[in-house]
């Protein structure tokens, strides 16, 4: 009895087993029939047109993206990744690594045309698009003088900014026997967004 049960446990261990390697090779070609395996720029194309930026990666020893050098690796936090899933460095099969494959090629090429379209189309100054007070006081200013009047703003010279965790804090300075606030703006220093402009009372 105790034979027939040990028998019975191997056949399920290894059915479940060769399930799950049939499972993971299916998912793997689910994924690639999703893809232009022949020309992944066009994938590319459609993709930029969603604006759709992610770097795709492939499951190994740890998650890695072919086409992006260790320099280049900044850009897959700032646009996003989205993962091949049925890789792995463990190899099931020839099919399996062969479909391994076709993922590793198909991502080089389309991981290495979008960093070259990021790099051309969306270069950064290397201090940010706002480096210094004297530019987040001229884009303070631009924004206030349409809200609170250009002569308003004119009176609350000199406009002074600092800069804390990225962000310019510029506002202006009370006039002389003035009582109340003054006009007030947020602007980040890396892409030059204004997050809040206000007055005070």
């Amino acid at each position: 009895m105790n034979k027939i049960l040990s028998i019975a446990l191997i056949l399920i261990v290894t059915c479940s087993y060769s399930f799950a390697k049939d499972t993971e090779v299916t998912i793997l070609e689910n994924e690639l029939s999703k893809l232009n395996l022949e020309n992944p720029k066009m994938d590319l194309i459609i993709q930029i047109g969603r604006n759709n930026f992610r770097f795709i990666g492939l499951y190994g020893y740890t998650a890695y993206f072919p086409g992006i050098e260790k320099k280049d690796r900044s850009y897959l936090n700032k646009y996003g990744t989205f993962m091949i899933e049925g890789t792995s460095d463990s190899i099931e099969s020839a099919k399996h690594e062969k479909f391994i494959l076709k993922a590793k090629k198909y991502s080089e090429i389309y991981n290495s045309a979008l960093l070259s379209f990021l790099k051309k189309y969306n270069w950064k100054p290397k201090e940010g698009y706002v480096p210094s007070k004297e530019v987040a006081i001229k884009i303070a200013i631009a924004v206030r003088e349409p809200i609170y009047g250009k002569e308003k703003i004119e009176k609350e010279k000199p406009h002074n900014a600092t800069l804390e965790n990225g962000i310019w804090y510029v506002s202006g300075s009370i006039p002389e026997g003035w009582t109340g606030g003054v006009a007030e703006a947020e602007i980040i220093k890396e892409n030059g967004k204004i997050i809040r402009i206000s007055h005070g009372k």
